[in-house]
């Protein structure tokens, strides 16, 4: 890692701000400011921030505001920060291979599909019922929901809950959540039957984000926004229920079927 920290001033965090999403936190906008910086290039892989307090004092958040910040960039994998020597851009991150459903598309004119940075936050055996329920029903009733926050591109994050049978898939279902970190949970799926996803169904809602979503996504508690549904078929076999909770952005979502 570098040994000094890479140069930063009000004008310079002011060039990489974007307008203000509805609803988004102010250590959501400070967030979204420091990954358009790494993303544009002025902090490269391995280059160290400015010390907390002067960041504060550069972007006028208070300091529990750039702790915040630093720390959901910490947990997407864009930051590292070590204790007593101070936050540096991470070398590297694991993006998910080939998305299948979060396929945000770039600027007008761009075809390729932004990077997705997951992070697993929870996993667990639940018994309520729902949607994923109603779809895994032919699979039995052992159902692991597996909670991820997303970074679409460093940009904004989508809380996603992510349903399958454990039953079908012991190893995935005890697995350690870190290995689970930037992995494609359809493929690994897939591969433990050797069978690839073969159907597709999804549908969208405009919601009231729950709070477990609203702070997943880390936006304001009663946001709103879409909820993507999706449910996979390998073979004639259910193979997984996904709910992606989408908080307001300026990117197309591509659900054509791919």
């Amino acid at each position: 890692m570098n040994d000094a920290p890479a140069p930063a001033s009000s004008e310079l965090l002011e060039r990489y701000t974007r307008p203000t999403v509805a609803g988004m936190s102010k250590y959501a906008q400070l967030r979204e400011t420091l990954s358009a910086a790494i993303r544009e290039g002025h902090w490269k892989p391995g280059s160290q921030l400015p010390p907390e307090r002067e960041l504060a004092r550069l972007t006028r958040f208070s300091l529990g505001t750039v702790q915040r910040a630093l720390r959901e960039l910490a947990d997407e994998g864009i930051l590292v920060r070590t204790h007593g020597s101070g936050t540096y851009v991470a070398e590297g991150r694991n993006a998910i291979d080939a998305p299948l459903h979060l396929r945000f598309l770039g600027r007008e004119g761009e075809s390729t599909f932004l990077p997705l940075f997951p992070k697993v936050l929870a996993r667990k055996r639940i018994d309520e019922r729902g949607p994923w329920s109603e779809w895994l029903r032919q699979t039995g009733a052992d159902i692991v929901r597996v909670s991820r926050r997303i970074s679409v591109n460093g940009e904004f994050n989508v809380f996603n809950r992510f349903y399958f049978n454990a039953g079908t898939f012991p190893d995935i279902a005890s697995a350690p959540l870190s290995s689970l970190d930037g992995a494609n949970l359809k493929q690994l799926l897939a591969g433990a039957i050797n069978t690839p996803v073969t159907d597709v169904r999804q549908r969208i809602c405009y919601v009231k984000f729950p709070d477990e979503a609203s702070t997943g996504a880390a936006v304001k508690p009663g946001t709103r926004g879409m909820l993507l549904e999706s449910a996979a078929m390998a073979g004639r076999a259910p193979l997984y229920f996904l709910e992606s909770f989408i908080p307001p952005n300026d990117r197309r979502l591509d659900v054509s079927s791919p």
